[in-house]
């Protein structure tokens, strides 16, 4: 019963360490994520309420994932506080990700509303063919955020795990 307590923490503690490693490079890729164009004008994570929101939940995930690391690590506190800090995790990251995967196609209508004079082919399906580089890292930021929400909830599972199993928090 011990051997498997401590390969359950050792497999949450690893995907702890993994989802504050996939938070702080969401953030990192669409913090980044901008592009300017000849025609002087701009595209850039920050004209979209969304893609902010992102960037500042990523953020406060990884917090609250290095502090239940932390706590998960030295045991300094009751179990339920390492629970409520994995809830926050979880739902910041799963919240960020839809939100980004939900608006990344509506991107070209902020810029139909803007008024460019390249806007109807924005509209028209052709914005990331002409921003590519800002689409990619949207996409690639809103999947790491995917990957680190997914490996949040294996990190709180081994931790149920390892609780089921006879294994003190």
């Amino acid at each position: 019963m011990g051997g498997e307590a401590n390969g359950a923490r050792a497999v949450s503690i690893f995907f702890r360490i993994a989802v504050l490693g996939l938070s702080v490079a969401a953030a990192v890729v669409m913090g980044t994520a901008n592009q300017v164009f000849p025609w002087d004008f701009v595209v850039s994570f920050t004209k979209y309420n969304a893609f902010v929101y992102f960037v500042v939940a990523t953020v406060v995930a990884a917090v609250c994932s290095a502090a239940a690391l932390y706590l998960s690590v030295f045991k300094a506190t009751p179990r339920w506080v390492v629970t409520l800090l994995d809830i926050v995790t979880m739902g910041l990251l799963f919240s960020a990700a839809g939100a980004v995967f939900a608006v990344r196609a509506l991107a070209p209508s902020y810029f139909a509303v803007e008024g460019t004079a390249i806007a109807t082919h924005f509209v028209k399906g052709g914005f990331c063919h002409v921003a590519d580089a800002f689409c990619w890292r949207v996409t690639t930021s809103a999947t790491i955020c995917a990957f680190a929400a997914g490996a949040a909830s294996v990190a709180v599972l081994a931790k149920d795990a390892r609780s089921g199993a006879g294994g003190k928090q």
